[in-house]
């Protein structure tokens, strides 16, 4: 037989008085600690990665560093690439920046030894006769020319870079300004022995570019070709069309150029074996780095083929259609 009571009247202090309330602290003090815990891990797990990214950052202007280790969620991952690219992009500037200090200061430093040696042998009157003073006046000269040479061509590097350079678009005849960029080497081919001969058919198409920047740089190439062949040697222009592109391919019969040398031969103020043709003064070596920046300007391409003791062959490739 069953008798029903009535169950005893619960109030907030009985909840809080019974055995219950031992459990519930402890659970609330666990949770509280263990989400302390997971917000202390997950904070570090963000802040960490991004705290190695303001170190590297502060440390950056005083020295090479290293990339910033990738480690962190995927937007912390994120930048920490984008950081490390602009940190190596920032590293190589600055390298430059150095080298470049360094080589105009060096391609500066000897023409500038020689003026003033001739100069002061004029003053002090070691260069006691006419000879002798005309010798030391032709140096001056010839010294401060080369000077005067290098500072135009910084100063074409720096508008070519900055995209200030004037190029003024027009219809071109290559083979025509390839004849013209030959005849005014006569007078060191006549000298040298060398020869040099223009291939290409008249009625190929115009290509639409700045004729005197294109003479400069096809004037760059001849030179460079001339200082590395032998008297007796031949340079060959030649002109044609290929898919679709002008195509110039200046070879000589030089020494030719060695594969590592190839991977640099384009950059500022890299001279290719300078030991070569006894050592002679070869210029400050922005002539292929000017004309790469000419080619570049018009959309064109400029590379180099070659293997030692069979010559070498530059070719430039420039766009048909109008920029």
């Amino acid at each position: 037989m069953l008798v029903a009571s009535p169950r005893p009247k619960l109030s907030i202090s009985n909840v809080f008085t019974d055995d219950f309330l031992p459990l519930i602290l402890r659970s609330g003090l666990f949770a509280l600690l263990l989400s302390l815990v997971v917000a202390f891990l997950f904070a570090r797990w963000i802040a960490d990665p991004l705290q190695r990214v303001v170190t590297t950052a502060r440390e950056m202007p005083s020295a090479d560093v290293k990339p910033v280790d990738i480690r962190g969620p995927h937007e912390v991952q994120e930048l920490t690439r984008a950081f490390n690219a602009m940190m190596m992009r920032t590293q190589a500037s600055q390298r430059s920046q150095r080298d470049f200090v360094a080589n105009v200061s060096h391609e500066l430093k000897t023409p500038l030894t020689s003026i003033q040696g001739f100069a002061q042998a004029i003053l002090d009157g070691t260069a006691d006769s006419d000879e002798a003073r005309q010798k030391a006046a032709q140096v001056i000269y010839d010294e401060s020319g080369r000077m005067h040479r290098m500072v135009l061509d910084l100063l074409d590097l720096a508008r070519l870079d900055s995209g200030t350079a004037d190029i003024t678009m027009s219809p071109v005849k290559m083979t025509a300004l390839l004849n013209a960029v030959a005849e005014k080497f006569s007078p060191q081919l006549q000298r040298t022995g060398v020869q040099i001969k223009v291939e290409g058919a008249e009625n190929l198409p115009a290509v639409t570019a700045d004729g005197d920047r294109l003479a400069q740089v096809f004037t760059n190439l001849v030179d460079n070709a001339l200082k590395f062949t032998p008297q007796g040697g031949s340079i060959l222009l030649h002109v044609s069309v290929v898919n679709g592109e002008m195509r110039v391919a200046v070879s000589d019969t030089g020494m030719g150029i060695s594969a590592e040398v190839q991977k640099h031969i384009f950059e500022r103020f890299y001279q290719a074996d300078p030991a070569r043709k006894g050592g002679e003064k070869h210029g400050a070596g922005l002539g292929l780095a000017i004309a790469s920046e000419i080619v570049q300007a018009h959309g064109g391409r400029i590379s180099v083929r070659s293997r030692q003791g069979e010559g070498a062959t530059f070719e430039v490739f420039l766009p048909l259609g109008k920029k």
